[in-house]
């Protein structure tokens, strides 16, 4: 009778705590239900969600609350109530914004952890919102990457010290290669799995008092703003060009041997005068690191968006340009066999008075004249004939062979600022070209692949290109020879 006894009270006592069990568990679902619903996110995705990724998402969260207390509403995301028409159109400014943003916004902890990311990702990457937020950003980008992103989100630099405010932004503009797991057909270029993303941002930077320390001030990173975009935007061998682009074949060396005709309307060249020379010939010195940083970018990762750069005229002075440039793969080796580049040509010709001309042959040769930043002129349209410039300037010219272009002595005049990042192996100086304001004088663009906006100060006027109609040029002149890794 006691062994009957004892066995039903076990078995009434393993029910008692069973049933515990189950309770506590039903109200922990509940509990992570009611989390999940709190999320910024559609209740169709919000109810598929494990413990897990609520918790890291809803920290994610929680840090971009902190990070930006006013920038994100009272419901981030979430629908807003029917009696506030106002936050519904700004909400829905906002994804219309996003749509036609042609890339993805996201916001880095110091750590490396994705506190957020845009959902429009998915189209350049395949990779859900869900899945990146609130993981680490270095599991998703190239091994040989992972050093210059940790130098974006590095503090080591000289800080200024003329900040007054508690908080300030340093700009940051950076090549990665992330994950994409896109079927080939709608991944465009990609190498190993990986597609190179431009990012362009700012670090936002606090700044405290330190009385009761020795130290007068201290910084703490608090994350990284950016926008990523694809480059380029779809996987196409007929590009569209319009009448202020053209584009160039050159070897590895960026030693140009085919060009477009539409070359001879926006800068003077014949494509026959431009055929086995290199490109830096044709840049102004200032611009010329820029071209460096750019072209090693180019060999080192596969895609490349310049900055801002002057391209030289025939005649003299120089058109401001940027460049979409991609390395075409030998199809029966898959060895890098030579460099296709779109350019852009965003001004018309400027400072045509300033000697910048051949002579000698291969020797170029140029007076040293300092960058001007672009005034409210207005030139000739592209490709009306002027009279010739006259040729005044008894300045001492400087021959530039091609190992001559990073002598110092070439940046006498235009010292580089101070570099961006603090790892020596990664060179993000600024090459010259600033006014004592430090205002460098270039030409507005819709592309975000570029440096920050100049100061208010710096004026331009926009270029009136004739209206020729936009034509399809093939960047792949053999397809039987030369081909992407991507085209199929």
């Amino acid at each position: 009778m006691k062994d009957e006894r004892k066995s039903n009270g076990e078995i009434k006592m393993k029910e008692k705590s069973k049933n515990a069990a189950r309770s506590r568990r039903e109200k922990e679902n509940t509990e992570f239900l009611e989390l999940a619903k709190l999320l910024p996110l559609p209740a169709a995705l919000t109810s598929q969600l494990d413990k897990a990724s609520i918790i890291r998402l809803t920290t994610s969260y929680l840090k971009m609350r902190h990070l930006f207390p006013e920038g994100l509403g009272d419901a981030w995301g979430a629908a807003p109530p029917p009696s506030i028409p106002r936050e519904a159109s700004i909400r829905e400014l906002g994804s219309h914004l996003l749509q036609t943003l042609d890339g993805f916004i996201f916001v880095v902890a110091p750590d490396g952890k994705i506190m957020y990311i845009s959902e429009t990702a998915s189209v350049h990457l395949g990779l859900s919102q869900v899945e990146l937020t609130g993981n680490s950003l270095f599991e998703y980008i190239h091994p040989n990457d992972h050093d210059e992103m940790s130098s974006v989100l590095s503090l080591q630099q000289p800080l200024p010290h003329h900040h007054l405010l508690q908080e300030f932004e340093m700009e940051r503009a950076f090549f990665i290669r992330m994950k994409c797991v896109l079927a080939k057909r709608n991944a465009g270029l990609t190498t190993g799995g990986f597609k190179v993303i431009h990012c362009s941002g700012y670090l936002k930077v606090k700044q405290y008092s330190l009385e009761a320390s020795g130290y007068e001030t201290c910084y703490q990173n608090v994350g990284l703003v950016a926008v990523g975009h694809s480059l380029p935007p779809s996987a196409i061998t007929e590009i569209k060009l319009h009448c202020n682009m053209f584009m160039f074949r050159a070897s590895l060396d960026l030693k140009l041997i085919f060009l477009d005709a539409r070359v001879s309307q926006l800068t003077g060249y014949e494509p026959q005068d431009l055929i086995e020379k290199t490109l830096y010939h044709y840049i102004h010195t200032a611009d010329m690191m820029h071209m460096r940083y750019s072209h090693c970018t180019l060999l080192y990762k596969g895609q490349v968006t310049t900055k801002y750069y002057r391209f030289l005229a025939k005649d003299g002075g120089w058109v401001w340009m940027q460049s979409y440039a991609t390395i075409v793969h030998n199809s029966r080796s898959s060895r890098p066999h030579c460099i296709v580049s779109v350019n852009y040509v965003l001004s018309e010709w400027e400072e045509k008075d300033v000697i910048l001309t051949m002579v000698g042959g291969d020797e170029p040769s140029t007076t040293r004249t300092t960058p001007a930043v672009p005034v409210a002129a207005n030139p000739a349209p592209i490709g009306v004939e002027e009279p010739a410039p006259s040729y005044h300037h008894h300045q001492p010219q400087l021959h530039l062979q091609p190992t001559d272009i990073y002598q110092p002595q070439l940046y006498e005049q235009y010292p580089p600022s101070e570099p961006s990042y603090p790892s020596a192996e990664l060179y993000y100086a600024t090459a010259a070209g600033y006014s004592e304001s430090g205002c460098l004088g270039r030409p507005y663009s819709s592309s975000s692949c570029s440096s920050g906006e100049d100061p208010p100060s710096c004026s331009y006027t926009a270029p009136h290109h004739s209206s020729t109609p936009p034509t399809y040029t093939s960047v792949i002149v053999d397809s039987q020879h030369y081909v992407n890794e991507f085209v199929h």
